[in-house]
């Protein structure tokens, strides 16, 4: 059985370094397009900033057939910016880059894998793809980063979770 988890908001808390500035920005009357802010974002002070989430470094080390299934908005800065963290970490694994346009089930199969991901969406795709969804809690509110509330899948808090399958 394949696993897979996802990186933003699993394996590292991105979300305050990457939008501070946004939303001060925001506050401050500017207008922002989110997805500009995050192509553009300097991804190398975004994930030194980003704390690791419940020991997911240490447990992605000991878990087998589990790779990284992360969407990104650039390749060269945000995809080599992971990549080279991951590494810098000592993580072994794959890392499976998405492009932000596609779904992860596009580009792995999800049928009879494992992903833990804290988006909703992401997990709805997975079950409906034949995946086996497990739905991250980082903050234990049941709510993902979208402000959409898990009414159906097995939450967690630790990637530890991975080690039943």
């Amino acid at each position: 059985m394949k696993k897979y988890v996802d990186f933003d908001g699993v394996i590292k808390d991105t979300y305050m370094p990457l939008f501070e500035d946004y939303f001060a920005k925001q506050k401050n009357g500017e207008y922002i397009d989110d997805t500009e802010h995050v192509i553009k974002k300097d991804w190398i002070y975004v994930l030194e900033k980003s704390p690791i989430i419940n020991n997911a470094i240490k447990i992605l080390n000991e878990l087998d057939d589990t790779s990284i299934l992360t969407r990104i908005h650039s390749l060269e800065n945000e995809g080599v910016a992971k990549i080279k963290d991951l590494r810098n970490l000592g993580v072994k694994c794959n890392i499976i880059l998405v492009p932000y346009t596609v779904k992860k089930t596009d580009v792995v199969s999800a049928n009879g894998s494992v992903l833990v991901d804290d988006a909703v969406f992401n997990l709805d795709e997975w079950l409906e793809a034949g995946g086996i969804p497990i739905f991250f809690d980082n903050y234990g509110t049941n709510i993902d980063g979208w402000g959409v509330e898990n009414k159906k899948y097995v939450r967690t808090r630790s990637l530890d979770i991975l080690k039943k399958y």
